[in-house]
């Protein structure tokens, strides 16, 4: 689905597949996936599939992300795990990686690759 959507997995768990149990003893609290907003609609067909279900939709001001260039969130839940879904307001998904708070948390999961953008700083 990420391929299909041109989706990306970034935020703590992008952090934590980087650095598996051994160096990174915490676990990540959900999922981010950053996307465009044309495969929306289809992410979440296949995410409500999964049972997941929306608990909040809103724009920049009504969740808690840095403000930069996304459109807006949505927030979803299967009761055990959450997935926030960003939507990139951008030609991009990339454009939002860029705008994080800090370098350390500026990586990111394709579907095939895992993009570390300052080793060293991280």
């Amino acid at each position: 689905i990420l391929h299909t959507c041109d989706a990306i997995i970034s935020g703590s768990t992008a952090l934590h597949i980087l650095f598996p149990r051994l160096r990174a003893p915490w676990r990540p609290a959900d999922l981010d996936l950053y996307m465009l907003q044309i495969t929306l609609v289809l992410m979440l067909s296949h995410l409500t599939a999964e049972e997941y279900k929306i608990v909040t939709e809103g724009d920049d001001d009504e969740v808690p992300y840095t403000p930069s260039n996304e459109e807006h969130v949505v927030q979803l839940t299967n009761g055990k795990w959450r997935i926030d879904v960003v939507v990139s307001g951008m030609a991009s998904v990339l454009s939002l990686i860029f705008h994080f708070h800090s370098t350390a948390v500026m990586n990111f999961v394709s579907t095939n690759r895992f993009f570390h953008t300052y080793p060293r700083l991280t």
